[in-house]
C-alpha cells in the first residue's frame, strides 16, 4: 500500500495537584465537557513533545513528559481513527498548580482549565475520557506506566 489511511495521534498529560486533582480543560470545540490537556500531533512531530506543546498551549505548564501511562485506541466512529497517548505529568507543587491558567481562548482553544477529583470525573465529562483518566491514575498508582521510546532508547530521564 503506497498511501496507507491517516491515523490521528492525540497526546496529553495527566497532572496532579497536591490534594490529588486531575487537571483538567475544557475545550471551545466541547463547552460543558472536560478533558485532559494535549491535542493532536503534527506530522512527524513526536508524541511527548507534542503534548508538552499542547499542554503550555492551553493551561502554561511547562511539563517534562517522558512516561507513559496509557495507550487508548479509538476506532473511527465519531473522530478520524487513531491512538491517544497519555503521559505523565506529574504531581505539581502548590505553587505551579496555582500558577495554571488557559491562556486566551483565541490562542488557546480552552474556555477554563479546572483541578477535579477522580470521583468526580464521571459527572464533568463522557465516559471514554473518564476511563482513560482512571486508567491512567491507576497506571501511575501501581507504578506500571510506559517508558516511551525513540528509536529504541528511553526519552527523558
Amino acid at each position: 500500500m503506497t498511501n496507507p489511511p491517516g491515523r490521528r495521534f492525540g497526546c496529553m498529560a495527566v497532572a496532579l495537584n497536591p490534594a490529588g486533582d486531575v487537571l483538567m480543560v475544557e475545550p471551545a470545540y466541547k463547552p460543558g465537557k472536560l478533558i485532559l490537556p494535549g491535542g493532536n500531533a503534527e506530522p512527524y512531530e513526536v508524541p511527548n513533545e507534542a503534548a508538552a506543546r499542547r499542554v503550555l498551549m492551553e493551561t502554561g505548564l511547562v511539563l517534562d513528559l517522558w512516561q507513559l501511562v496509557a495507550v487508548d485506541y479509538v476506532s473511527a466512529r465519531e473522530v478520524p481513527e487513531g491512538v491517544n497517548f497519555v503521559f505523565w505529568g506529574g504531581r505539581l507543587t502548590d505553587r505551579k498548580a496555582d500558577r495554571v491558567s488557559a491562556p486566551p481562548v483565541e490562542e488557546s482553544g480552552v474556555l477554563r482549565t479546572a483541578w477535579v477529583s477522580p470521583g468526580d470525573l464521571r459527572s464533568v465529562t463522557d465516559a471514554e475520557q473518564a476511563a482513560r483518566v482512571i486508567d491512567a491514575l491507576r497506571a501511575v498508582e501501581q507504578g506500571t506506566g510506559l517508558p516511551l521510546l525513540l528509536r529504541g532508547h528511553p526519552a527523558g530521564a
